[in-house]
């Protein structure tokens, strides 16, 4: 949520009405940091065989939609139709999303180091944002074609085109049945997402094929492509306006950022909040980090424990950074 206005953000230290904060030399305050791996509590644990069990669902998907690519791309070139063409395209880029999503599943296994202390979970988002621009230029390539379509019209064999794209569902069909099965994590959701468009690519595919089949009339196969080739442009382009909003640490797009702020300022013993800072730490986990001004030292503790919970429960944010500060506390900082 875009508000350069919000009470929320880090004060302006120019500013004589606000009291400046220094982190390093903030004698009032301590860090308090709130993050468990253990699902007893607050927080959330891990199990090794649901990653396990999706990489291998994962690898197998991967493999079935490279493979299957291949022979619609061979397929759109025997019966000249650009609509298959471009589910295999579709199709060859999702196999590249189930790769990235196959590698993310392998790196989440990998701890954090002294120099990735946030561990790898962006390299997921490095690994979309290079696949979707990468489709996106090939994409634009099968517009190209699409418009010298009706221009200069090629017969398309319309039974191959129907035959081919009806296996197409088929195998598609197969693989979200199969991720819908095993969808602990956000990888195998992104991946069985996926595969519903490639089956709306293949369905997409089968009529052409049946309407150029029944009535000669190929120039079914340009006009449904340019649809196909639409959808793909617009659903790479969100990929690519979220993996850009991780890579940036901006403010998650499922969360908002001022009723984060309100929501904190309601909990009982908090005076204010600001320098709220949220984030994504991978594509797929939040963080947040903010001064509390808190209304009583002796109750911080309780106070902060309705922070965690709160956060957890209503905004499903557990990685919390919370640095209190106290009421009639003189927040100006001397440089000497």
């Amino acid at each position: 949520m875009q508000n350069t206005g919000s009470n929320y953000l880090a004060h302006d230290i120019s500013d004589p009405n606000q009291p400046a904060h220094d982190d390093q030399n903030d004698s009032n305050t301590d860090r308090v940091h709130s993050h468990s791996n253990d699902h007893g509590g607050l927080g959330h644990s891990h199990s090794h065989d649901f990653r396990n069990t999706n990489g291998r669902i994962l690898f197998w998907c991967l493999l079935i939609t490279f493979g299957f690519s291949f022979v619609e791309g061979v397929g759109g070139y025997i019966t000249r139709s650009v609509t298959l063409k471009t589910d295999a395209v579709h199709m060859l880029t999702d196999a590249a999303g189930l790769l990235i999503a196959y590698i993310a599943n392998v790196i989440s296994k990998r701890p954090a180091t002294v120099n990735l202390t946030f561990g790898f979970g962006k390299a997921e988002a490095i690994g979309a944002l290079v696949n979707c621009v990468f489709t996106i230029i090939l994409t634009l390539g099968l517009l190209l074609e699409a418009i010298t379509r009706f221009i200069h019209p090629v017969s398309v064999a319309g039974g191959g085109l129907f035959i081919i794209a009806s296996l197409g569902l088929i195998v598609n069909g197969g693989i979200a049945l199969v991720l819908s099965k095993s969808m602990e994590s956000l990888n195998t959701k992104a991946a069985f997402i996926h595969a519903l468009g490639d089956m709306l690519g293949s369905a997409v595919a089968i009529i052409a094929g049946g309407i150029i089949y029944l009535t000669g009339f190929s120039l079914t196969d340009p006009i449904l492509s340019v649809f196909l080739i639409i959808f793909m442009i617009v659903s790479n382009y969100n990929i690519i306006k979220r993996s850009s909003i991780v890579l940036m640490a901006g403010v998650p797009e499922h969360l908002n950022y001022e009723q984060v702020g309100r929501d904190l300022e309601a909990i009982p013993g908090i005076s204010s909040v600001h320098d709220l800072h949220i984030w994504y730490m991978s594509a797929n986990k939040s963080a947040l980090s903010a001064h509390i001004v808190a209304k009583d030292p002796l109750s911080w503790q309780k106070t902060l424990i309705l922070c965690q919970e709160m956060l957890e429960e209503k905004h499903h944010i557990d990685h919390v950074t919370l640095q209190h500060e106290f009421e009639g506390m003189d927040h100006a900082h001397c440089d000497d």
